[in-house]
């Protein structure tokens, strides 16, 4: 197994919250549960360091980055920032047969059965992966990935704990009648207003919380 292959795995598994925020990761466990030296495992942590998914602390090694309310707050902010301006450019690449992709993505996420939250989650994800993959700005989409991947433990909290599923639900559909009828704007507009909401949501709850209980791992499968 090659290094890019760990950080996937491990990447994945950082968004599905298996590998809890502020779990020590061992060296000596995941090489040995992988089947692999040390060599590409250490590799791959150095890849996530980079990302901000995981951190490196004198003593302690490896530990999944626990974000708090003001720094989920400022990806949230970020988000803001980056994703609105790929809406024209969405709008102006997406072929019907794509905006047929992302309706079927959403028709999956209908008919996902309760309680299945990581499916519906990884659904949604894709969602937003494969929206914004239409710009055809690596660059950006890049960025983008990374701050997905770094708030999608707490886009899941937001999604099954906080009960905005349903809500989500809508502003996707909204989307992608926003694709069909050409408009980037209003696009643009229904993004920031569910990222608007989202983080004002998830900060408070956050904030009057102490941050995400430990109970959400509960709905969240082993690798």
């Amino acid at each position: 197994m090659h290094p890019e292959e760990i950080a996937t795995l491990l990447r994945r598994a950082v968004r599905r919250r298996v590998l809890r925020p502020g779990q020590t990761l061992n060296q000596d466990d995941l090489s040995r549960r992988l089947g692999v030296s040390r060599v590409p495992v250490r590799e791959a942590l150095r890849t996530l360091v980079g990302e901000g998914l995981i951190t490196m602390q004198s003593g302690m090694g490896a530990i999944v980055a626990e974000l708090d309310a003001e720094e989920v707050e400022e990806l949230y902010d970020l988000r803001l920032q980056l994703e609105p301006p790929l809406a024209a450019t969405v709008t102006a690449n997406a072929s019907e047969r794509d905006i047929d992709e992302l309706a079927d993505l959403l028709r999956r996420m209908d008919r996902v059965e309760e309680p299945d939250p990581e499916e519906w989650s990884g659904l949604n994800y894709g969602f937003r992966r494969h929206l914004y993959e239409l710009s055809e700005r690596p660059h950006s989409v890049r960025l983008v990935t990374q701050v997905l991947n770094l708030v999608e433990p707490y886009s899941r909290y937001y999604a099954h704990v906080l009960g905005g599923q349903e809500q989500i639900r809508e502003e996707l559909t909204a989307e992608i009648t926003a694709l069909r009828d050409r408009d980037g704007g209003r696009l643009a507009g229904l993004i920031s207003e569910h990222l608007a909401k989202a983080r004002r949501e998830l900060v408070s709850a956050m904030r009057a919380a102490d941050g995400p209980s430990d109970d959400l791992t509960s709905l969240f499968s082993d690798i």
